[in-house]
């Protein structure tokens, strides 16, 4: 992949909660983590994928609330990247106020 052309892409996966590998040469240069496990350090394979089941769970509940306040709205990335840009807030439910 070449990371120059997909930046945007990239950074969508590691704020959903993937780890990636960034290499030059197919050589391991730098991980690329999100903000929230940065501070964690190395994490076990069962917190990993508690974390990303969690990530997981989280982006479904956004594509519902976004499908319930936009019917026929803006396609799932357009819409990742406008809450991403505009302050998602986690726990936030659909009953909350808007």
């Amino acid at each position: 992949m070449d990371l120059r052309k997909r930046l945007g892409e990239t950074l969508d996966e590691a704020a959903a909660g993937e780890r990636i590998v960034i290499e030059r040469d197919r050589r391991p240069l730098a991980m690329l983590v999100p903000y929230s496990g940065a501070a964690s350090g190395d994490e076990t394979d069962e917190e990993r994928r508690l974390r990303v089941g969690a990530a997981l769970a989280s982006l479904t509940k956004f594509g519902e609330r976004i499908r319930k306040e936009y019917p026929g709205g803006p396609d799932a990335a357009t819409a990742v990247r406008w809450d991403r840009d505009h302050g998602h807030t986690p726990d936030r439910t659909d009953d909350d106020e808007h």
